[in-house]
């Protein structure tokens, strides 16, 4: 069986995300025992509510920020696949003609 371009493509994408996944579960991980190790040292403490109200309106909430932020990733992607799939179209319209060498 012969590799195509494309199995090299999926195999490298499909390793890429096993590796960022296991790099970030770790990450989750350390960063909770940290937190575990250190949360009785210092003080309970939330600084976004213990900001002042007027603060804390302007800024909004974390939360949503991040979804809004990720949304807007998801349709920039989104949008980039629909232009070069327009791109790919565009591209087999024109009539192919046969590859002539130019005499030398």
């Amino acid at each position: 069986m012969m590799l195509t371009l494309e199995d090299v493509v999926r195999s490298t994408n499909d390793q890429m995300l096993s590796i960022l996944t296991s790099w970030q579960e770790g990450s989750i991980e350390a960063y909770n025992a940290w937190m575990k190790a250190v949360a009785p040292l210092i003080p309970d403490l939330n600084i976004y509510h213990e900001l002042p109200t007027a603060m804390q309106d302007a800024l909004g909430n974390p939360e949503a920020i991040m979804d809004l932020n990720y949304s807007f990733a998801i349709s920039v992607v989104n949008l980039q696949r629909e232009f070069i799939q327009e791109i790919f179209k565009a591209s087999f319209i024109a009539p192919r003609t046969p590859y002539v060498p130019r005499k030398q």
